[in-house]
């Protein structure tokens, strides 16, 4: 596994996980909360976590933090109903790679893949 998808919802991010993996080649696992995506971080080293709001035990940014303690190598995308100008003063100094929709499309997973790529 090489990407975590930090969700509860994955039958909803379908779509977006799938054209994540077909984009990438990278396998997807998903965690569907804070200290097992953790765990994952610690034990895999994945090249990317994207954390879904709605976790049962963190918040968003409440993990991105907490990822960059364990690995700072390991990048991450946040799905957010905040505006971008919100979530980018919420986020500033983290290194998020990417803010998604809140219901992220296969288009956004593309996108994703490929500023993935151009890291």
């Amino acid at each position: 596994m090489s990407i975590v998808a930090a969700t509860n919802r994955p039958e909803q991010l379908a779509p977006f996980l799938k054209a994540l993996t077909e984009q990438t080649g990278h396998e997807i696992g998903v965690a569907p909360s804070g200290a097992q995506t953790l765990e994952w971080v610690a034990t895999k080293s994945p090249v990317l976590v994207v954390i879904d709001e709605g976790l049962p035990d963190q918040k968003p940014l409440d993990l991105v933090r907490e990822i960059l303690m364990v690995s700072a190598m390991t990048l991450t995308a946040v799905i957010t109903a905040l505006s971008e100008d919100d979530f980018h003063e919420a986020s500033e100094g983290y290194g998020v790679l990417m803010a998604l929709p809140t219901n992220p499309t296969a288009a956004d997973g593309t996108e994703l893949a490929k500023r993935l790529s151009e890291v």
